[in-house]
């Protein structure tokens, strides 16, 4: 694995950092940062039962397993190491900004009227454990102390320092400050701790770094970049017996004026200007914003939630497509051919960065028509020799790689990968793998493919790369990185017609196999093998790079 001499760093604060984060390692899975080297993510949330938060975690703890078992190829060849920080706000003497501020200590009238200068009584007062609600003034406030206090317990105690996995990850900015960090980080622009925590975490994490280094860091070698994601989805408004139980509520509604007006402050704040080397900005059409309830509806076959969710076990939100476009921007900040030392250092005030959609039709959510290309995706351009594939085609086929394999095991093993071991072993194509292993790589192939209903329902939901087209091709007549929207739905490229189990797939096994045994039969190896030469099967047979699909009766 070649090694970079810069140490990088991700910050993925909220529900849509959670899934901005999410379409980051899947990207790791599928080899678009192997030139990177190890990363270091932190996870930040107020909600410790955020769905998405959740999702996160699982994701990047299956992630890990699998990577420490793969030693070549184009799979999982990115280290990723966790820490996560969530501020406790579940005990009565945390639970509101009141308690907090200790505004009822000294002089308790003088306290209470500088703080109403700042906030309302309402959102002085509402209980935080499901996060800040859309509050980015007080969230902003409360999430910069929060580090601050973690790390200064840190300092005066051992074991506590010993336990909080935000110091590791300070202390891991302060080492690499010899040389150079790197620190990108997610959010949204319309919501809560995502939109609270983006101004601040820059500031946050340099005082922080300062405690730790006792005063002695260098400025120099820490950048910062982040994506700001305006509003891309919405869900039902609550009703007013829900705004007069909970008092302070987000509400989608005003996701766009949100966006709006945090833009704004990017865009003129000095702080800003001086701490964030680079911004990328992603946008959405607001008539095509996905509706969250429709969609579990719809896609889910479920049913839509009977109150709004803006927290805990049920928010768990589609994965999207301009999601994948934030993790693409990560690989573009971190990435030393598309933006070397030189030009961070060169940055005196933030560089914005935009990127535009291809949107063909009158607008129109029925009729206007979305093209994305994996060129859209990755920098085109990467890499010394111009005779290698570019670095876009490779990520892209890799994908399609990844997922068809997934439809593989799903249709023809009823998701169990063991299956196919065994299979592959009429061929002399013996694996040593072992359950661990095939477990976690079993849960991470139907995340990216195809996810579980649960136990007592029948078949799968869509999986993570499925969620993301649907998400702005819902009637399924649209194109996404040159795949025909029948890919997603029920086939594969033509001759590999892989499909859900009501589909006939005996053709699509046999030209598996058939392929399998031409490239890799009596070949022996471990789990990395394995995964390999699955990847290669699939990998080869598109050398055309174009997609071809089998036309279904």
């Amino acid at each position: 694995m070649a090694e970079t001499s810069a140490n990088h760093f991700v910050v993925a604060a909220g529900g849509t950092g959670m899934r901005c984060l999410q379409s980051f390692v899947n990207l790791c899975a599928i080899g678009m940062f192997k030139d990177i080297g190890k990363i270091h993510i932190l996870l930040m949330d107020t909600d410790e039962e955020n769905g998405d938060k959740r999702n996160a975690e699982n994701l990047i703890q299956s992630y890990q397993k699998i990577q420490k078992s793969v030693s070549n190829g184009g799979y999982f060849n990115c280290e990723l190491e966790l820490s996560v920080f969530v501020p406790d706000y579940s005990k009565d003497t945390r639970k509101n900004f009141i308690i907090l501020s200790q505004l009822e200590r000294g002089n308790s009238d003088t306290n209470h009227k500088l703080a109403n200068i700042f906030f309302e009584d309402i959102v002085q007062e509402f209980d935080l454990s499901h996060g800040y609600r859309a509050q980015t003034h007080l969230g902003s406030y409360l999430m910069y102390h929060a580090f601050i206090e973690e790390i200064r317990k840190s300092q005066e105690d051992t074991v506590y320092g010993n336990n909080s996995q935000l110091y590791h990850f300070i202390q891991a900015i302060a080492s690499a400050n010899n040389t150079e960090a790197r620190v990108f980080s997610f959010g949204s622009s319309f919501g809560g701790t995502g939109a609270s925590s983006i101004p601040v975490i820059p500031k946050a994490i340099t005082d922080c770094a300062k405690i730790v280094t006792a005063g002695s860091l260098n400025l120099d070698k820490i950048f910062y970049g982040g994506v700001v994601l305006s509003s891309y989805f919405k869900f039902k408004p609550p009703s007013d017996a829900e705004k007069k139980k909970k008092k302070v509520i987000a509400n989608s509604q005003f996701f766009t004026h949100n966006s709006a007006t945090a833009l704004n402050f990017y865009v003129n704040d000095f702080t800003i200007s001086k701490t964030y080397k680079r911004l990328y900005l992603l946008g959405w059409p607001t008539n095509l914003n996905v509706d969250i309830d429709d969609y579990k509806k719809e896609a889910l076959q479920g049913k839509a939630d009977e109150e709004t969710v803006t927290g805990g076990k049920a928010q768990e939100n589609p994965a999207h497509v301009l999601e994948i476009f934030s993790a693409a921007a990560t690989h573009h900040f971190f990435h030393p051919s598309i933006t070397d030392s030189k030009t961070l250092n060169n940055i005196n005030a933030t560089q914005f960065r935009y990127k535009s959609m291809t949107l063909a039709g009158d607008g129109k959510k029925e009729s206007s028509k979305m093209v994305f290309d994996a060129e859209d995706i990755l920098h085109k351009n990467i890499g010394p020799d111009s005779k290698e594939l570019p670095i876009h085609e490779v990520v892209r086929k890799n994908l399609i790689a990844f997922f068809a394999f997934g439809k593989l095991v799903h249709s023809e093993y009823k998701g169990n990968l063991m299956g196919l071991v065994d299979d592959l072993k009429l061929y002399n194509s013996s694996y040593e793998v072992n359950a661990e292993i095939i477990e976690s790589f079993q849960f991470f192939l139907n995340y990216f493919s195809l996810l579980p209903k649960g136990e007592s329902d029948e078949g799968f939901n869509p999986g993570w790369l499925s969620q993301a087209f649907f998400t702005f091709a819902p009637e399924g007549e649209k194109d996404f990185l040159g795949i025909k929207s029948e890919f997603f739905k029920h086939g594969l490229p033509k001759n590999w017609n892989i499909a859900y189990p009501q589909l006939d797939s005996k053709n699509s096994k046999n030209n598996f196999v058939n392929r399998f045994k031409k490239l890799h039969k009596n070949k022996t190896g471990d789990f990395s093998d394995f995964i390999e030469n699955i990847r290669t099967t699939f990998y080869d047979f598109d050398l055309d790079s174009k997609i071809i699909i089998q036309e279904q009766d």
